[in-house]
Parts: C-alpha cells; sequence; structure tokens
C-alpha cells in the first residue's frame, strides 16, 4: 500500500462510538436552532432587498442542517433537543441590537455568528463520525464557510 491510501484508512476504532456522536451532534443541533433564529431577527430587520434574499437562502440552509442532523442523531439511537440551549442571548442579542445600527451593523453581527459557526462546524470536522454523518458535517461546513464569505463581502462593500 501507498502512503497516500495508508493516509486514508481510518481505524474503526477511531471512530465515535454513538454516545459521543449524539452529544455532539446534539450541540450542533443547539446551534443550528440558535442560528436560524438570529437569521430570522437579520432578515427582519434588513433594508437592502438583496441583503434580505441572500440571508433567506442561507436560513434555508441551516434549516436543513437542522433537519440532517436530528435525523442522524435519532439514527444513532438519540433524541435531538428541540431548541438552542446556550449562547442564545450571545448570538441573538448582538444582531437585534444591530438592528439600530443599520444594515452594516446587523451584517456585522452575522459575520460574528459565522466566525463561530464556522468554528464549531470545523471542529466538528476534526472528529471521526460514521460516514454518512461525516458527509454531512463536511457539506455544512463548505455552506457556512460560503456564508461567511458573502457576509465579509456584503460589509466591506457597505465600507466602501
Amino acid at each position: 500500500m501507498n502512503d497516500e491510501h495508508m493516509m486514508n484508512v481510518i481505524d474503526e476504532s477511531d471512530v465515535l462510538g454513538s454516545t459521543a456522536v449524539i452529544t455532539k451532534l446534539s450541540d450542533l443541533v443547539a446551534l443550528e436552532f440558535n442560528a436560524i433564529e438570529t437569521y430570522e431577527a437579520a432578515i427582519e430587520r434588513l433594508e437592502n432587498l438583496d441583503y434580505r434574499a441572500k440571508l433567506t437562502e442561507f436560513l434555508g440552509e441551516h434549516e436543513r442542517h437542522l433537519l440532517e442532523l436530528c435525523d442522524a442523531i435519532i439514527q444513532e439511537g438519540g433524541t435531538p433537543p428541540d431548541g438552542g440551549y446556550y449562547k442564545q442571548l450571545l448570538i441573538k442579542g448582538p444582531v437585534v441590537m444591530a438592528g439600530i445600527g443599520g444594515d452594516k451593523a446587523i451584517l456585522q453581527a452575522m459575520l460574528l455568528n459565522e466566525n463561530l459557526t464556522n468554528k464549531l462546524y470545523q471542529n466538528a470536522n476534526d472528529e471521526i463520525f460514521p460516514g454518512y454523518i461525516q458527509l454531512k458535517l463536511k457539506q455544512a461546513l463548505g455552506e457556512v464557510r460560503h456564508h461567511r464569505v458573502w457576509i465579509e463581502s456584503a460589509v466591506e462593500n457597505l465600507n466602501d
């Protein structure tokens, strides 16, 4: 076997067990509930219709992530949380307050949230989940990275 093939072989003992999978995915479910609430608050407060449309698209992706994570928890024998249970005020609060400062302030608050979301999805992707979950987490990471890049660009354009 060549070295490249050896690096792609995963030792089954490295794959997270069901209890760890359920715990880690439950944290992501809570994050997604909070992200959805935050996106809804931002969309409601944004004045620019193009920004609203884009964030509505991103909201749909977060809603899909939530459903996929809940399905995975159920497949692993767990019960998904039914809401966000941490950092809710820290995540949604700045977006609500930013509404006073207009679109730029709202997008800056959303960027902070996407930075957190990206970090937590990157951390999840650093773990070894069962294959079907790993694929969903990789896809979600790609999408939240796209969200962050788009929001960064929108904020920069508002600076011009």
